[in-house]
């Protein structure tokens, strides 16, 4: 997708994001930065980390940066619905992922139920 395309969402999502599904779900994802802005979105990452631990709806957020290529990051987020996904998306702080990003690879999965032994 181009950089300049938008999305009929309720929250502007980064090139390459689609928009979460309905219910409880993850994003599993390969953040690939611009190389002068690696730094710069390693920042925007920790900054994000720190607002989804009182976010309503984020159950689970946690980046990684890669220690052999240091413009990938890894993503794993886990929400309870799309709501609280787009809610997610609309800190002012996400809204300079396009200018470092320059792809994003992520997966939409649900998450399997815990089961008793």
């Amino acid at each position: 997708m181009a950089n300049n395309e938008t999305r009929d969402t309720t929250a502007e999502l980064p090139p390459g994001l689609p928009p979460g599904p309905d219910g409880e779900f993850c994003i599993y994802a390969t953040t690939y930065a611009h190389p002068e802005h690696a730094d710069a979105l390693e920042a925007v990452l920790a900054e994000t980390t720190l607002l989804a631990q009182t976010e309503p709806g984020c159950l689970y957020y946690s980046i990684a940066r890669d220690d052999e290529d240091p413009t990938v990051f890894y993503v794993f987020e886990r929400y309870s619905s799309r709501q609280a996904f787009e809610q997610h998306m609309k800190h002012s702080v996400l809204q300079k992922l396009p200018t470092y990003v320059r792809d994003i690879k992520a997966k939409f999965i649900k998450p399997l139920s815990p089961k008793e032994p």
